[in-house]
């Protein structure tokens, strides 16, 4: 046993700090070999902002600290027992459960590393606590993996865990507790120190500081490129902060900067508009339309050329403009499929943090497009090449009231990818449907081929370095034409339309930021025979969003649509012109001033279309103003 009596008081402390020092140099030193993985993946989007990578050490370190606090507090506290034991057996015992405690949060953040990798592919932001939605699907999260993804996470937690391993052979296996010997009040006093000033360290290590607000990511923030700052922001920290952020399910805090009277007047005026009786200006020839819904996944405007994107990726898509009404300017409330779900068939935007889709209850009191047009002796129909319950958006559709279902789990069909059936199959089934439908009706198909993994059996698009996206895009588009001249060809073709429309923005290799507006623009198009022919190649170029699309369509045909509160009628002169664009993080406001978007979690602005901090102001004062009021709406569902 040594005996450390003989030292000084401050070397009696100085062996404990030293075991905490050391434990904090090896994760400083596995928070940065992560960061230089994700920096080898993605090595070509940091090109022309190498230099900032030197620099990164620097701005990260204030979150590199705060992390290892969090999740070094409980060792902390182990170590105090060094002072109140004479037993080596004990001491043994305390620094081998440190060590299992360790690696079970080497093991953690080696997941949570390996996954933000994969994950940033498809979602181009930190691993959020949107995982926490897509749990409660878990095969969604491996199926939506291509191999090379699910081979790249594996290859990523394993070298991890290596260096991890080698890191902790040199600096930890030799950082062992001591018996401390003194006597039994100078153990209590030094414990007593020893616990307040690591307490008082730790807590304030956490906070990240003595300021008044605790430290968010924008203390890691010091690039213009998002993906320098997403690399700077301590992967576990910013997964611990977001986790939290949800888990604790207290949105209140976050919609409760205006007035609610302040709010609601506000809200009342951007809605505000003047009804029009369309029975001589109806877009329609007949008044009872068969409706085909196609809603395209994840389909991007940057990628259609009539929306101002690439050339010939949509060949088909793009000649369906020069026959229908394209809305030229729509974009999503949201960046998943079920909130786009909601907003597209109930006319209910996306609030910023919330899924409506998986709280049934509430679900039953939106109002929707189907239930509408059941009233009016329609059909309704909706199928999906993959599962329904990713993101619950089966038992959102099933609480809205559709006759009927279909997803992978009742088909046998081919080609398969990893999520489910392809389009090239799903197209032809859904068709056949169609034709055999009780007329009139309102079917829905839900495409899946322009999702991750991008595994159509196709051969890659040329040029494009081959993307996958890009390359599902114009899959998808192939075989849209071919169930576009299968609608043609019904009996009752003049009798029916077709709407486009997709479900949700997509970050793609010509936007990685998903907080630009692009990121949201996405295509509407109404087009098929019940189209009055004055209307072919029309184009509208009122901004708005996808949730304007029910009170749109319900009041071309006629039918009451006061049920439909936030949505618009983007086809009345008189509705004002806007759309909110939201994310699990941030809100959003576009109008044709420009796109104005705040981080509500961290509080700051994004990015501002003016340079005049009041009128950014008062443009998200509008924002907010319908974001307050949905949610206390929500509250009371």
């Amino acid at each position: 046993m040594r005996d450390i009596s003989k030292h000084s008081y401050l070397r009696t402390m100085k062996s404990q700090a030293l075991f905490i020092c050391k434990l904090f140099l090896i994760w400083l030193i596995l928070f940065t070999f992560q960061r230089l993985l994700f920096i080898f993946h993605f090595f070509a989007d940091f090109s022309g902002n190498y230099g900032e990578l030197f620099l990164m050490p620097f701005y990260a370190l204030r979150l590199d600290f705060s992390a290892f606090c969090y999740i070094m507090g409980i060792p902390f506290f182990f170590s105090t027992f060094a002072f109140f034991t004479k037993s080596e057996k004990v001491i043994k015992i305390l620094t081998i459960s440190i060590g299992i405690f360790v690696w079970i949060l080497i093991v953690l953040t080696a997941l949570i590393s390996a996954g933000e990798i994969v994950s940033y592919f498809e979602w181009h932001t930190k691993l959020s606590s949107k995982i926490w939605i897509h749990f409660t699907t878990p095969s969604e999260i491996f199926r939506t993996a291509s191999g090379s993804y699910t081979y790249w996470f594996i290859f990523y937690f394993l070298l991890q865990l290596i260096f991890a391993y080698f890191i902790y052979v040199k600096l930890f296996k030799k950082n062992k507790l001591q018996i401390i010997v003194l006597s039994v009040g100078k153990k209590i006093g030094f414990s007593f120190i020893y616990l307040i000033s690591g307490v008082f360290i730790f807590g304030l290590g956490v906070r990240g500081g003595w300021q008044q607000i605790p430290v968010s990511a924008t203390v890691a923030y010091f690039s213009d490129k998002q993906i320098v700052n997403d690399v700077s922001v301590n992967s576990a920290w910013n997964f611990i902060h977001m986790s939290y952020n949800f888990l604790k399910v207290d949105l209140d805090q976050y919609f409760n900067k205006l007035d609610p009277a302040d709010a609601e007047k506000i809200k009342n005026e951007v809605y505000a508009y003047t009804p029009i009786v369309y029975d001589t200006t109806s877009i329609f020839n007949t008044k009872q339309p068969n409706i085909v819904l196609v809603t395209l996944e994840g389909w991007s405007a940057q990628l259609i050329e009539p929306l101002g994107g690439e050339k010939n990726i949509t060949p088909n898509f793009n000649a369906l403009c020069e026959e229908g009404i394209l809305f030229t300017e729509i974009y999503s409330t949201g960046g998943t499929s079920e909130t786009g779900h909601s907003s597209i068939i109930s006319g209910y935007p996306t609030i910023s943090g919330i899924s409506i889709s998986t709280e049934s209850a509430k679900c039953r009191k939106l109002p929707s497009i189907n239930q509408v047009l059941e009233k009016e002796g329609y059909s309704t129909f909706y199928t999906f090449g993959g599962a329904l319950s990713y993101g619950n958006i089966g038992g959102y559709l099933t609480d809205i009231g559709f006759d009927k279902l279909v997803d992978e789990n009742d088909l046998d069909l081919e080609p398969k990818g990893q999520l489910g059936i392809h389009d090239e199959a799903m197209f032809p089934y859904f068709l056949s449907e169609v034709e055999k439908a009780k007329r009139p009706y309102f079917y829905g198909l839900f495409t899946q081929s322009t999702h991750s993994p991008y595994d159509a059996p196709v051969p890659p698009y040329n040029g494009y370095d081959g993307d996958g996206y890009v390359t599902s895009m114009n899959y998808a588009d192939e075989h849209l034409g071919k169930f576009v001249e299968g609608i043609r060809a019904l009996p009752d073709f003049k009798n029916t339309i077709v709407i486009f429309i997709a479900d949700h923005g997509k970050s793609n290799i010509f936007n990685p930021d998903t907080y630009d507006e692009m990121f949201f623009h996405i295509p509407l198009l109404i087009w098929g025979g019940a189209l009055k022919d004055e209307n072919a190649g029309r184009r509208i170029d009122k901004i708005g969003s996808q949730a304007d699309l029910a009170k749109t369509l319900l009041n071309q045909l006629g039918l009451n649509s006061d049920e439909f509160h936030w949505s618009k009628d983007l086809l009345n002169p008189t509705s004002k012109e806007w759309a909110i664009c939201t994310s699990t993080l941030s809100y959003g406001w576009k109008d044709s001033t420009g796109y104005t978007v705040y981080q509500m979690i961290e509080e700051r602005i994004i990015h501002s279309a003016y340079d005049n901090p009041q009128k950014t102001d008062e443009v998200l004062k509008k924002c907010r103003a319908v974001m307050e009021s949905m949610y206390r709406e929500f509250k009371e569902m």
